[in-house]
């Protein structure tokens, strides 16, 4: 096995990019995983979510008293 000497400048400099590398990939993974998680929505579940959207958008707006009171209020949409 061969050893070879490089500079500090070159050593921090070949860290720096690892670095920024190592950075960009974590970017490009958690793009790729947030688009695999919207092609994975269900139709029905994502036309819920629209209709739910749009109403809020029109000022329909809805206040519940319970969290349970609000999953119900989920279900029936």
């Amino acid at each position: 096995m061969q050893t070879i000497t490089i500079s500090k400048k070159e050593y921090q400099g070949i860290v720096r990019r690892q670095a920024r590398i190592e950075q960009e990939v974590r970017a490009v993974k958690e793009m790729l995983l947030q688009e695999r998680d919207e092609v994975e929505i269900k139709p029905a579940v994502l036309a819920r979510w629209e209709k739910i959207s749009r109403d809020l958008d029109s000022g329909k707006g809805l206040e519940f008293s319970s969290a349970s009171k609000m999953r119900e209020w989920l279900k029936d949409v």
